[in-house]
């Protein structure tokens, strides 16, 4: 029932709405760190090739 009376609660539609900076956090966290081992991969392969 999608209809709203008097004396009913409406509810969130996203449950994890208070974990949601949290959970953002952790992931770009999680992204920076594999970001710069791809990086730091592509340096070693560049320097290998060079030399």
């Amino acid at each position: 029932m999608s209809h709203k009376q008097k004396g009913q609660l409406t509810t969130s539609s996203e449950w994890a709405k208070h974990l949601r900076k949290f959970g953002k956090r952790f992931f770009w966290k999680s992204e920076r760190f594999e970001e710069k081992k791809e990086i730091d991969k592509e340096l070693l392969e560049i320097n290998k090739s060079s030399e």
